[in-house]
C-alpha cells in the first residue's frame, strides 16, 4: 500500500514540476530573450552561434510531446565544465570554449581518453554520484574526466528541461571541438556518459558533432534514458545507435511512465547497439526500504532522500555503471527474448548457432572504456548484424542491499 503511495506522490511531484510556470511566454521577442526569430516564424528561433532550433518536425508529436517549448538562451542556462584528471583529482578545473585559454593552460592529455558525465533533471554537477564515478574512472584509468554541470537549466518544469538539453548539447559539442582544435584531441577517444535526461543530451552531442563539425565520437553510455517525452519519437529526437560509433544502454527503471498506480521513468524499447536490462530491467533489489534510509543516505536531506526513495529504480543505472568500473565480479548479461525466458532458464547459453550472445556491460573485462576497431570486430555479431536486424535484449541478475 505505502508502496502504491509513493508511487502516486511522485506522480503528483513531477505533474507540479511539468506545470510549474506553465504559462511560458509564446510570443518571445529578440530583446527579452537574445535570439533570433526567422522572419515570422515563431516555430524556429536562432541563438547566434548555436545555430536555430525548430519546434516543428519531428520536435513534434501530439502524442509524445503535447508541450513543446524553445531551449532558453545559453546565458540563463550557462552549463560548467569541470575537468578532473590524475593530475587535480579533487581540484576542478573550469573549462570554456570561448575562453580558449581555459583550455591551453588546462591539464588536458589530448592522447588519453575522454570521459564526459552528466546529470538528469532536478540534479546538478555536484551531485555526489557524478564526482564518485570520476574518481571510479581515474582510479582505473590514466583519463581526462569532465561533468557537465547544467543545473541553471535542469530545473521545472520539466518540458522546460527537456528542451534545455538540445542547448546544451550544441555548447558541450562546441567546447569538444574547440579542445580537438587546440590540442588535438581524438575525438574517437571520447565516451559520453548520461543518466536520464543527460543520455539524450549525450545524443545531441554525438549528433552536432557529427552534422557541424565533421567527427563522431568513440561511445556513448545511457542510463536509464528518460521516457517522458521521448517514448516513441523520431531517432532524432532522442539517443539512438547513429550518435557515436557504439551506443550502450542500461535500462533499470523501464516500466510505463504511468501504468496502475506505478510509475516508471526510464525508456523500455531499446534505443542502443546493445541494450543491457539488469533484473528484467523494472524493478531492482533493495529499492523497498522505508523512506528514513535514503534521508540517512543523503546525509539528512529531506528532499534529496525523497527523491532517492522514489526514485530508487532510477537512479540504480549509475549505480551499477559506477560499479562495474572497477569490479571484481563483471556483470555477465545475457540475450533473450524476455525476461520470463531468462527466469525459466531458457537463454543460459552463450553460443547460438551462428553468434556469441552473451556480454558485459560498462567498463567490464572484456569491454573497453571506449571503441576501438577491436571492440567492434569482437562484437559484431551482437551489436551490428543482430541489431539491425531484430531488437535486442540482455539481462542480467544484480543483488543489492
Amino acid at each position: 500500500m505505502f508502496n502504491n503511495t509513493s508511487n502516486l506522490l511522485l506522480q503528483t511531484m513531477l505533474y507540479l514540476a511539468q506545470t510549474d510556470n506553465i504559462t511560458f511566454p509564446l510570443n518571445y521577442t529578440a530583446e527579452a530573450n537574445n535570439v533570433i526569430l526567422e522572419g515570422d516564424n515563431v516555430e524556429v528561433k536562432c541563438y547566434g552561434e548555436y545555430g536555430c532550433f525548430s519546434l516543428i518536425g519531428p520536435w513534434q508529436d501530439v502524442s509524445s510531446r503535447p508541450v513543446n517549448v524553445f531551449p532558453e538562451k545559453p546565458e540563463k542556462i550557462a552549463p560548467r565544465y569541470c575537468l578532473y584528471t590524475r593530475n587535480n583529482r579533487n581540484a576542478c578545473q573550469y573549462l570554456d570554449h570561448k575562453d580558449h585559454n581555459s583550455v591551453i593552460t588546462s591539464h588536458v592529455i589530448p592522447s588519453m581518453p575522454t570521459y564526459f558525465i552528466t546529470h538528469g533533471f532536478l540534479e546538478g554537477g555536484d551531485r555526489p554520484w557524478l564526482k564518485e564515478i570520476s574518481r571510479q574512472i581515474l582510479r582505473r584509468y590514466d583519463a581526462n574526466v569532465i561533468i557537465i554541470d547544467w543545473e541553471r537549466g535542469s530545473g521545472s518544469p520539466y518540458t522546460q528541461a527537456v528542451a534545455n538539453i538540445r542547448m546544451v548539447g550544441r555548447i558541450t559539442a562546441h567546447l569538444i571541438n574547440v579542445i580537438r582544435k587546440e590540442l588535438g584531441l581524438n575525438v574517437g577517444n571520447i565516451h559520453l556518459i548520461g543518466h536520464s535526461l543527460g543520455s539524450h543530451l549525450c545524443g545531441y552531442v554525438g549528433s552536432v558533432l557529427q552534422t557541424n563539425f565533421g567527427v563522431t565520437v568513440g561511445r556513448i553510455t545511457g542510463l536509464d534514458p528518460a521516457e517522458p517525452h521521448f517514448s516513441q519519437t523520431d531517432p532524432m529526437v532522442r539517443l539512438d545507435p547513429s550518435d557515436a560509433m557504439y551506443v550502450d544502454i542500461i535500462h533499470t527503471d523501464s516500466r510505463p511512465f504511468i501504468k496502475g498506480g506505478e510509475l516508471g521513468l526510464g525508456m523500455s524499447s531499446p534505443i542502443g547497439h546493445l541494450d543491457f536490462y539488469p533484473n528484467g530491467g523494472e524493478n531492482q533489489p533493495g529499492c523497498n526500504h522505508g523512506m528514513m534510509k535514503y534521508i540517512n543516505r543523503e546525509n539528512g536531506s529531506f528532499y534529496q532522500g525523497m527523491r532517492r526513495f522514489l526514485a530508487c529504480d532510477h537512479v540504480r543505472a549509475h549505480e551499477y555503471f559506477n560499479e562495474s568500473v572497477n569490479t571484481l565480479c563483471n556483470f555477465v548479461a545475457i540475450e533473450c527474448d524476455s525476461y520470463e525466458e531468462f527466469l525459466s532458464g531458457e537463454c543460459f547459453s552463450c553460443l547460438s548457432d551462428t553468434k556469441w550472445v552473451c556480454d558485459r556491460w560498462a567498463t567490464g573485462k572484456n569491454m573497453p572504456p571506449l571503441l576501438p576497431v577491436p571492440l567492434i570486430l569482437m562484437h559484431r555479431h551482437i551489436y551490428v548484424y543482430t541489431h539491425s536486424q531484430t531488437e535486442t535484449r540482455h539481462f542480467v541478475r544484480t543483488y543489492t542491499e
